[in-house]
């Protein structure tokens, strides 16, 4: 298992630098376990090391405790990364996905692209000023013992609830243009966001298609050469050259393919959940608003025994849209600024590794050619 691509460096503490990453990860069954390493870094030079195994029902407890222990209300919360899949069936459904219905072959247990989401999370996490000093957050990172794995469970009346307030407050107009600008983009660049993606993955699915067919192609050529009759004797040596070339390409594709996902995919798939994440926050701000709005018209048509009282939630209700507005503008900065800086480089990594895998494909028909004119 290779490791993470690069350690995670923030601040949980005054004077203490902390640099994580997750090493790997292995399957236990239905379980994949991944192995964190933190090495913490204080004023006086001294290094500590810790190595933890964690779970994702382990990351899922975190993520509540996050969530539960500070005000998320102006918050863009990083996303959970999806989780690991370990079933059979979820693996021939990918394969299947991937390679076709009629695939043959299976897409292997590779959980490199899991512990990179994994430690990326962290990465988010622990950079952010609301949760960079959460006590649920030093643990999870440095004690030994994993945290009391508790499910987590929404409630179907819950989820109804929310989706019709979602509903009913959805085209609220805001009484602030700037943000209403910026719910109008958030709604319009989250579905292009998801779409782009969705075009993204089908497009590797088809490199990785071609690969599995150039891979075919080769065991059909290989096939042929060891044939002893005329027919195929002269042409014996040629049949070898271009196997090999093929063997070649195909390696070719697979390292694309991978480098794709790597680069612009990671980052991609990581900002149709973050983006979601954004949405969600800037709905809360609506909700208050709505609440600011009807305890203004509440008040307004008080009667003289109910004003005091309803003054109060007015003033309440003012502070606290006051509150997440500033917060939401603060953290809307935040987030666009890093949004873009990820997107940048990660697009110049595509093309970079794009122009490589170029340049290493033309060498490897270069030399077929180059072969082939040598042979007799």
């Amino acid at each position: 298992m290779k490791m993470a691509e690069n350690g995670v460096i923030g601040q949980l503490e005054h004077g203490h630098c902390w640099a994580i990453k997750v090493l790997d990860a292995s399957k236990d069954g239905e379980i994949v376990k991944f192995t964190i390493q933190t090495n913490v870094e204080t004023e006086g030079d001294d290094e500590k090391g810790v190595v933890v195994l964690r779970q994702y029902e382990d990351l899922e407890w975190l993520y509540h405790c996050l969530v539960s222990h500070n005000n998320t209300d102006g918050v863009v919360i990083p996303p959970l990364p999806p989780k690991p899949l370990t079933s059979v069936n979820a693996a021939e459904a990918r394969s299947k996905k991937q390679l076709g219905k009629d695939a043959k072959h299976m897409v292997p247990d590779e959980f490199s692209k899991d512990c990179r989401n994994f430690e990326k999370f962290l990465q988010l996490v622990i950079q952010h000023p609301a949760f960079s000093n959460d006590e649920s957050l030093q643990k999870f990172l440095q004690e030994e013992s994993p945290p009391v794995r508790t499910k987590v469970k929404k409630g179907v009346m819950e989820s109804l609830s929310r989706s019709v307030s979602d509903f009913r407050h959805h085209n609220h107009k805001d009484l602030d243009d700037e943000f209403q600008r910026k719910r109008d983009f958030v709604e319009q660049y989250t579905p292009l966001t998801k779409e782009t993606y969705g075009n993204f993955v089908k497009m590797v699915h088809s490199q990785q298609r071609v690969a599995l067919a150039v891979n075919d192609l080769n065991g059909a050529v290989m096939a042929t050469s060891v044939f002893e009759d005329d027919s195929t004797k002269e042409l014996k040596g040629n049949f070898g050259t271009f196997a090999s070339c093929l063997n070649g390409f195909k390696e070719s594709i697979d390292v694309m393919c991978t480098n794709d996902e790597n680069t612009l995919g990671f980052t991609l798939e990581l900002y149709c959940r973050y983006m979601e994440a954004a949405r969600e926050m800037l709905f809360r701000r609506t909700c208050k608003l709505v609440e600011f709005e009807n305890a203004t018209k509440a008040l307004e048509k008080a009667k003289p025994k109910n004003q005091e009282a309803l003054q109060k939630a007015k003033e309440d209700a003012e502070e606290a849209f006051n509150t997440i507005s500033e917060d939401s503008k603060k953290e809307l900065i935040r987030f666009n600024q890093q949004r873009v800086l990820s997107l940048q480089s990660s697009l110049v990594q595509y093309a970079e590794s794009r122009l490589k895998n170029g340049r290493d494909t033309y060498a490897i028909l270069a030399k077929l050619v180059n072969n082939l004119k040598k042979s007799p």
